[in-house]
């Protein structure tokens, strides 16, 4: 990969990874998915102000549809699962659920086609996939709820996985077909008028002036940051490379919590911190063949 893809990777890893430590001033004032949808109304609009005219044509109408589901399946929906997901399922357990996405990619490029080269290099990557996953497991404290609504939500977080991974494939090929300035505005305008619109829709829109002026933030900025790398890096890394990030930002994490917990260390940390790095460097730096895998849902 080219030296400013690691480091815009390399960034956007270490600013989720300490996201926990970025101030958020808004959070006493809009609700999350609505606060969210602004930010993404934000990115949208800007970068319209630098989308090409002549791109904006009628008979590209099915591409941008397809970008914005594709877009809104990557962002939006986990969102709003994740938001109606917390007193059921725990928000550690939902990450380690999201560490899943790296085998859903390489299981669906794997069984993209014909068996050829690309499916072959592909399924290369799927133990370092389930190295990290099971690395995770073995460091994070797994807590699910035996209510029925916690098992469905569950289910619904599982789905959300699968789409995430399905998504992030359909966005590399998509992305690729735009110029950058409009596929950030089709992205941000499509998940803010869908998170939104879900806001509206259940009665959780609230348009106060203060809680739209704590949307000015320096966490808000970090958001808005993540948006446009994680876009750039999902038009220009490779999927299963990219999906590396649902390992290194949790072993980010871990390590933080590591240094600033100082907690005492087991062989079951040690092993798991070895099996999460592991999978996730093998993710990024293993070569499936001479020349680099062409990563793709046919």
């Amino acid at each position: 990969m080219r030296w400013t893809l690691w480091i815009a990777f390399a960034v956007l890893c270490v600013l989720t990874g300490t996201s926990w430590a970025i101030p958020r001033e808004m959070s006493d004032g809009l609700p999350l998915l609505e606060q969210q949808g602004i930010l993404f109304g934000v990115v949208g609009l800007t970068a319209l102000l630098f989308a090409g005219r002549r791109v904006w044509s009628r008979n590209m109408g099915l591409r941008y549809v397809r970008l914005a589901a594709a877009a809104v399946g990557f962002f939006g929906v986990p969102m709003v699962v994740a938001e109606y997901a917390r007193g059921s399922v725990p928000a550690i357990s939902r990450s380690a659920l999201f560490a899943l996405v790296p085998v859903v990619v390489v299981m669906a490029v794997a069984s993209g086609g014909s068996a050829g080269r690309e499916e072959r290099g592909a399924r290369l990557f799927l133990m370092p996939a389930l190295a990290g996953l099971g690395g995770l497991l073995l460091l994070l404290p797994l807590q699910f709820s035996g209510s029925p609504r916690g098992w469905t939500m569950l289910a619904v977080i599982c789905a959300a996985v699968v789409l995430v991974g399905i998504a992030s494939i359909w966005l590399y090929e998509l992305l690729r077909g735009f110029a950058f300035a409009n596929a950030i505005a089709v992205v941000g305008l499509a998940n803010a008028l869908f998170l939104l619109g879900w806001s509206a829709v259940r009665e959780e829109v609230m348009w106060r002036g203060k809680g739209l002026a704590s949307v000015i933030s320096f966490g808000s900025l970090a958001d808005v940051v993540e948006v446009f790398l994680i876009t750039w890096l999902l038009r220009e890394m490779l999927p299963i490379r990219f999906a590396a990030r649902y390992l290194v930002i949790p072993l980010l994490t871990v390590l933080e919590s590591y240094v600033v917990m100082r907690p005492g260390w087991t062989v079951r940390m040690g092993f798991g911190t070895v099996l999460l790095a592991a999978g996730g460097g093998m993710l990024l730096f293993l070569r499936a063949g001479e020349e680099e895998t062409v990563l793709s849902l046919r």
